[in-house]
């Protein structure tokens, strides 16, 4: 099995990295400093791995394009978001990596203007069940 280090790394650039057709509904977010909080759970695991947060500002051109979404993505990534859907401010799709590992998941959420949020259950084969993934974004004021 791959270390868990690489398995976070590509899964949490992966998750991030939402196509141009969510970018209108990015636009529903507010401009401002955004504080990040990422839960996984992955059986097999003794107790389940801390959450990690942290923040962000977001500009008027983040949130007018889908940059609010996009963290750097791993070099050797090949994941591919398809089956995008997005409805007012509910939105949902399908992901797909061969590299850095096999990967397949889909992810539903919803942003308002000042949180974001979204469930996304991910399958590896060498992981021994499912993994999902818990991600929220809150304003928590102004950019510095």
């Amino acid at each position: 099995m791959k270390s868990m280090n690489t398995v976070i790394c590509a899964i949490s650039a992966s998750l991030f990295a939402m196509p141009p057709a969510y970018a209108a509904s990015a636009s529903a977010l507010t401009p401002g400093m955004y504080e990040y909080t990422m839960k996984m759970n992955m059986p097999g695991m003794p107790v389940n791995m801390p959450a990690q947060t942290s923040q962000r500002c977001l500009t008027p051109k983040d949130v007018d394009g889908n940059k609010a979404f996009e963290m750097p993505t791993e070099r050797n990534s090949d994941c591919q978001i398809k089956d995008m859907v997005h409805s007012g401010n509910q939105f949902s799709y399908k992901i797909a990596c061969t590299k850095p590992q096999k990967l397949d998941g889909s992810a539903k959420g919803s942003v308002t203007a000042t949180s974001l949020t979204m469930e996304m259950t991910m399958v590896m084969p060498e992981a021994p069940g499912p993994m999902t993934q818990s991600i929220s974004a809150r304003r928590v004021g102004d950019c510095k």
